[in-house]
Protein backbone atom coordinates (compact mmCIF):
# COMPACT_ATOMS: atom_id res chain seq x y z
CA UNK A 1 0.00 0.00 0.00
CA UNK A 2 1.19 3.47 -0.80
CA UNK A 3 0.57 6.20 1.72
CA UNK A 4 0.49 9.82 0.76
CA UNK A 5 0.78 12.38 3.50
CA UNK A 6 -0.62 15.69 2.35
CA UNK A 7 0.92 18.72 4.01
CA UNK A 8 -0.24 22.32 4.01
CA UNK A 9 0.62 25.45 5.88
CA UNK A 10 -2.06 26.85 8.24
CA UNK A 11 -2.87 29.61 5.73
CA UNK A 12 -3.69 27.01 3.04
CA UNK A 13 -5.74 24.91 5.47
CA UNK A 14 -7.70 28.03 6.43
CA UNK A 15 -8.28 28.82 2.75
CA UNK A 16 -9.54 25.26 2.19
CA UNK A 17 -11.90 25.55 5.20
CA UNK A 18 -13.21 28.87 3.85
CA UNK A 19 -14.02 27.03 0.63
CA UNK A 20 -15.73 24.19 2.54
CA UNK A 21 -12.97 21.65 1.80
CA UNK A 22 -11.94 19.47 4.74
CA UNK A 23 -8.18 18.87 4.61
CA UNK A 24 -8.28 15.60 6.58
CA UNK A 25 -11.00 14.21 4.32
CA UNK A 26 -9.00 15.34 1.28
CA UNK A 27 -6.00 13.38 2.56
CA UNK A 28 -8.04 10.25 3.26
CA UNK A 29 -9.71 10.44 -0.15
CA UNK A 30 -6.33 10.90 -1.86
CA UNK A 31 -4.80 7.81 -0.21
CA UNK A 32 -7.82 5.58 -0.90
CA UNK A 33 -8.19 6.90 -4.44
CA UNK A 34 -4.51 6.47 -5.25
CA UNK A 35 -4.40 2.90 -3.98
CA UNK A 36 -7.49 2.03 -6.01
CA UNK A 37 -6.11 3.33 -9.31
CA UNK A 38 -2.53 2.11 -9.02
CA UNK A 39 -1.69 -1.06 -10.89
CA UNK A 40 0.94 -2.52 -8.59
CA UNK A 41 0.22 -2.74 -4.90
CA UNK A 42 3.19 -4.82 -3.72
CA UNK A 43 5.25 -1.86 -2.63
CA UNK A 44 4.88 -0.11 0.69
CA UNK A 45 5.99 3.43 0.04
CA UNK A 46 5.35 6.70 1.77
CA UNK A 47 5.25 10.08 0.03
CA UNK A 48 4.84 13.62 1.32
CA UNK A 49 3.13 16.13 -0.92
CA UNK A 50 2.55 19.75 0.03
CA UNK A 51 -0.59 21.49 -1.16
CA UNK A 52 -0.04 25.17 -1.89
CA UNK A 53 -2.14 27.87 -3.46
CA UNK A 54 -1.17 30.24 -6.23
CA UNK A 55 -2.74 33.50 -7.41
CA UNK A 56 -3.02 32.48 -11.07
CA UNK A 57 -6.09 31.26 -12.94
CA UNK A 58 -4.31 27.96 -13.57
CA UNK A 59 -2.57 25.55 -11.23
CA UNK A 60 0.90 24.07 -11.51
CA UNK A 61 3.31 21.32 -10.59
CA UNK A 62 7.05 21.74 -10.90
CA UNK A 63 8.96 18.54 -11.55
CA UNK A 64 11.43 17.63 -8.83
CA UNK A 65 9.34 19.26 -6.10
CA UNK A 66 6.64 17.52 -4.08
CA UNK A 67 4.28 20.48 -4.22
CA UNK A 68 0.90 20.87 -5.89
CA UNK A 69 0.12 24.53 -6.58
CA UNK A 70 -3.66 24.90 -6.81
CA UNK A 71 -5.27 28.06 -8.11
CA UNK A 72 -6.70 30.42 -5.53
CA UNK A 73 -9.59 31.21 -7.90
CA UNK A 74 -12.10 28.41 -7.38
CA UNK A 75 -15.12 30.29 -8.74
CA UNK A 76 -14.30 29.39 -12.36
CA UNK A 77 -17.38 27.12 -12.63
CA UNK A 78 -19.70 28.99 -10.26
CA UNK A 79 -19.97 30.42 -6.76
CA UNK A 80 -21.58 27.54 -4.84
CA UNK A 81 -19.41 25.38 -2.59
CA UNK A 82 -20.12 22.36 -4.82
CA UNK A 83 -18.95 24.25 -7.92
CA UNK A 84 -15.84 25.45 -6.10
CA UNK A 85 -15.07 21.90 -4.97
CA UNK A 86 -15.57 20.72 -8.56
CA UNK A 87 -13.02 23.30 -9.74
CA UNK A 88 -10.62 22.41 -6.92
CA UNK A 89 -10.86 18.68 -7.67
CA UNK A 90 -10.12 19.21 -11.35
CA UNK A 91 -7.02 21.26 -10.61
CA UNK A 92 -5.92 18.97 -7.78
CA UNK A 93 -6.19 15.79 -9.87
CA UNK A 94 -4.47 17.38 -12.86
CA UNK A 95 -1.48 18.41 -10.75
CA UNK A 96 -1.53 15.08 -8.87
CA UNK A 97 -1.19 13.36 -12.25
CA UNK A 98 1.89 15.46 -13.00
CA UNK A 99 3.26 14.39 -9.60
CA UNK A 100 2.60 10.75 -10.57
CA UNK A 101 4.33 11.31 -13.91
CA UNK A 102 7.35 12.70 -12.07
CA UNK A 103 7.57 10.33 -9.11
CA UNK A 104 5.99 7.07 -10.28
CA UNK A 105 6.34 7.04 -14.07
CA UNK A 106 9.73 8.81 -13.97
CA UNK A 107 8.96 11.14 -16.86
CA UNK A 108 11.89 13.47 -17.41
CA UNK A 109 11.03 17.14 -17.05
CA UNK A 110 12.54 17.84 -20.48
CA UNK A 111 9.77 15.70 -22.03
CA UNK A 112 7.36 18.48 -21.07
CA UNK A 113 8.91 20.70 -23.70
CA UNK A 114 6.94 23.87 -23.10
CA UNK A 115 7.57 27.06 -21.20
CA UNK A 116 5.52 28.95 -18.63
CA UNK A 117 4.60 31.39 -21.42
CA UNK A 118 3.32 28.50 -23.56
CA UNK A 119 1.23 27.39 -20.60
CA UNK A 120 -0.21 30.86 -19.97
CA UNK A 121 -1.12 31.29 -23.65
CA UNK A 122 -2.32 27.67 -23.89
CA UNK A 123 -0.67 27.39 -27.28
CA UNK A 124 -0.22 24.17 -29.26
CA UNK A 125 3.19 23.34 -27.76
CA UNK A 126 1.53 23.18 -24.33
CA UNK A 127 -1.93 21.94 -25.26
CA UNK A 128 -0.81 19.02 -27.44
CA UNK A 129 2.07 17.87 -25.25
CA UNK A 130 1.69 14.14 -24.57
CA UNK A 131 1.94 14.55 -20.80
CA UNK A 132 -0.53 17.44 -20.64
CA UNK A 133 -2.99 15.39 -22.67
CA UNK A 134 -2.44 12.55 -20.19
CA UNK A 135 -3.07 14.86 -17.21
CA UNK A 136 -6.28 16.26 -18.73
CA UNK A 137 -7.49 12.73 -19.50
CA UNK A 138 -6.69 11.61 -15.94
CA UNK A 139 -8.58 14.60 -14.54
CA UNK A 140 -11.67 13.91 -16.68
CA UNK A 141 -11.56 10.16 -16.06
CA UNK A 142 -11.38 10.29 -12.27
CA UNK A 143 -12.93 13.57 -11.15
CA UNK A 144 -16.42 12.23 -10.46
CA UNK A 145 -15.09 9.16 -8.63
CA UNK A 146 -12.78 11.26 -6.47
CA UNK A 147 -15.56 13.72 -5.62
CA UNK A 148 -17.96 10.89 -4.76
CA UNK A 149 -15.33 9.29 -2.53
CA UNK A 150 -14.64 12.61 -0.80
CA UNK A 151 -18.36 13.19 -0.13
CA UNK A 152 -18.81 9.65 1.27
CA UNK A 153 -15.84 10.11 3.60
CA UNK A 154 -17.07 13.55 4.62
CA UNK A 155 -20.49 12.11 5.47
CA UNK A 156 -18.99 9.23 7.43
CA UNK A 157 -16.67 11.47 9.39
CA UNK A 158 -19.57 13.67 10.48
CA UNK A 159 -21.53 10.75 11.94
CA UNK A 160 -21.06 9.47 15.46
CA UNK A 161 -20.46 5.77 15.15
CA UNK A 162 -19.90 5.11 18.84
CA UNK A 163 -22.34 6.44 21.39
Amino acid sequence: MITIDLKAKPKVKRWLRENKINFKTLQKATVIFFNQIQKRSKSNKHYNIEVKTCHHPSSGYYFGFDELHVTHFLDQNGWSSDKKFDTFTGHFLHELRHWIQDNMLHVAEKRLNYTDQDCEKENDKYYYNKWEIDARKFERQYKKEFMDLYYVLETLSSKKLFY
